[in-house]
């Protein structure tokens, strides 16, 4: 049990001093605080997205199950425990009524006992009065084992079943989502205290994943401590291997790792499933599986935390020791297993994969590529992995203890926001142009670098009023007033466009830095209009130049602080306020107008 030297548990870091130093190798004190920065109070403190009202769906914000179905994937290559597997899962849940249950399925049905037909033959057997209870939860998705390509491939199908029954209304964003192998066994009331032990994570984010222990362990309190595996390292083999399994002991909550995911256990809301789902692409894979997925993960804004207790079991002895499910690795095309190791690895830049700049950045935007939340160097410094010249290690720091959480900007849409992507070339078919919460966002491409719809939807009733004033403006001066199309967007005539978007970025632009010369004055969004507008050669009407600020400036509405442009310094239409863009908008509508 805990010590009182080390209330929240400890974290073996491993032995490799060669490569860690003194400094990185034995056993340290587990402290949760440093996940956010350090404790309430510490200047810079950062600390994961929690659920929100709004998107909430109407269920509870934080603790329980009501309202949320459990929803288990299974994959499965001629597996005679699949039976037992499922028999674990439901006798031994608190809830067996809200669990739903998905088998990718790949056997030979001459040989092999059907996974839900075993099941029901054990139920009636031990269950007398219950037989194939639950059985109407259960999926069952058939493919002949001889069309298998592997247990990527097989998860990739078990994804796509997954956001299918979502379209169908049989899964919700909210839901609870786990995905396991087809021979494990379960903690009494396993349901209840996984969904509770996500809830210690705080972290909307968060999903936990590690390769579970042996079935010989369950019940067990091995050394009179809650000792859980716990993933951080990898090795390069013909991809990236997720390798070298550390440990950790008495925990008090889930622990956050440096982005390692382990396909053996993997427990989240089910937004992370729909977002991030596992790539059907990459036939015959089995080394690079789980970074690559763990790099998606990240890059979506995902967290991997290590679970604190045991409640899910693996049968490692049975299961690698039966010749005909570990067969699939017979079943092996060595032109499509390039390709795939390829795809894997031009996606998270480890040496091997793509040269082609445009295909590359293709593949990172499509369905099954990269997020738009961080980025792959963050990737990199968080993991400590030197993925672009094959390192262990980035910087000699070992990154299995004690880890900060990477801050990042959520979807404007909220946590339930699912990117769409076209279905034959798996490209994006929004956001586009990019916002600024976007990692992709480029102001060259993005053209002013706003999402008008989603900036007007934040302002408040007061910021609406002054942005009518600044529509009156554009009517005043261009002697127009449909500035607004029908469906009540502002729109820009696409003549010259871009050409117009460039000449304004430098008027703008000049306009910053001649203001930079002086000591950051505060003044009123409507005399920075003034002052656009004279550069212009235009005046502004007194309904706007008569508007003063009722409010403390706050850098975005109620004034704007010009401040000098330096090194990493936003410049031009991105970095002003809103307001400010809004008139800029609409008087480019006006010149446009005009010469339309």
């Amino acid at each position: 049990m805990p010590d009182k030297q080390n209330p929240f548990g400890t974290i073996f870091l491993g032995r490799d001093e060669a490569t860690y130093g003194k400094d990185g190798i034995g056993d340290i004190a587990y402290d949760p605080d440093f996940e956010c920065g350090g404790p309430v109070g510490t200047p810079g403190r950062a600390c994961p997205y929690r659920l929100q009202e709004k998107d909430a769906m109407g269920l509870t914000v934080t603790g329980g199950r009501e309202g949320r179905v459990l929803q288990v994937g299974i994959a499965s290559f001629r597996d005679p425990l699949c039976p037992d597997t499922l028999y674990n899962i439901f006798t031994k849940a608190k809830r067996p009524q809200d669990v739903r249950v998905r088998v990718m399925q790949q056997n030979d049905p001459d040989l092999d006992t059907d996974c839900l037909e075993g099941y029901c033959a054990r139920m009636a057997k031990e269950k007398p009065g219950q037989d194939c209870a639950f059985a109407d939860q259960v999926f069952i998705h058939q493919i002949h084992a001889r069309e298998a390509a592997g247990p990527t491939w097989a998860r990739g199908i078990l994804s796509e079943d997954i956001a299918q029954a979502h379209k169908a209304g049989e899964v919700s964003a909210q839901d609870h989502c786990m995905s396991i192998d087809s021979h494990m066994d379960f903690e009494p009331e396993w349901d209840e205290k996984l969904v509770d032990m996500w809830d210690l994570a705080a972290n909307e984010y968060a999903v936990l994943s590690t390769y579970v222990a042996a079935t010989d362990q369950l019940g067990v309190n091995l050394g009179n401590a809650h000792e859980v595996p716990h993933l951080c390292m990898i090795e390069y083999t013909s991809n990236v291997r997720v390798w070298g399994t550390k440990c950790a002991r008495n925990l008090s909550k889930p622990k956050l790792t440096n982005a390692v995911w382990g396909a053996g256990l993997s427990f989240s809301k089910c937004h992370a499933e729909l977002k991030v789902p596992v790539d059907p692409h990459s036939p015959y894979i089995f080394d690079g599986e789980e970074f690559n997925r763990a790099a998606r993960f990240f890059t979506y804004g995902y967290d991997i935390y290590t679970p604190n207790r045991v409640y899910v079991l693996h049968d490692y002895v049975r299961s690698q020791h039966n010749p005909v499910t570990a067969s699939y690795h017979r079943l092996s095309n060595q032109t499509a297993e390039a390709a795939s190791h390829k795809r894997l690895l031009t996606m998270i830049d480890v040496p091997g994969g793509e040269q082609d700049k445009k295909k590359v950045m293709r593949l990172k935007k499509s369905k099954y590529g990269l997020g738009d939340r961080r980025t792959i160097d963050q990737l990199i410094e968080f993991t400590g992995f030197d993925l672009r010249h094959k390192g262990r290690s980035l910087d000699g720091k070992n990154r299995c203890g004690n880890i900060q959480w990477v801050p990042f900007d959520e979807y404007p849409k909220g946590v339930n926001y699912l990117p769409r992507f076209d279905a034959e070339t798996e490209d994006p078919l929004d956001d586009k142009p990019y916002d600024r919460s976007s990692v992709w966002y480029d102001p060259k491409v993005d053209g002013l670098g706003i999402d008008i719809e989603r900036e007007q939807d934040m302002l408040t009733e007061e910021e609406r009023k002054m942005l009518v004033e600044h529509e009156a403006v554009a009517a005043a001066v261009t002697g127009d007033d449909t500035v607004r199309g029908e469906d009540g967007q502002v729109k820009i005539p696409a003549e010259d466009l871009h050409k117009k978007h460039l000449e304004l970025n430098k008027e703008v632009n000049a306009l910053a830095a001649e203001h930079a010369k002086a000591a950051a004055p505060i003044i009123s969004n409507a005399e920075a209009a003034a002052a656009q507008m004279e550069i212009m050669g235009g005046e502004l009407p007194d309904i706007v130049l008569n508007h003063k600020p009722t409010g403390p400036a706050n850098h975005r509405f109620g004034g704007l602080v010009v401040h000098p442009i330096g090194p990493g310094a936003q410049q031009g239409m991105q970095s002003l306020p809103l307001l400010i863009k809004m008139s800029v908008i609409l008087l480019i509508s006006g010149v446009v107008y005009a010469v339309w």
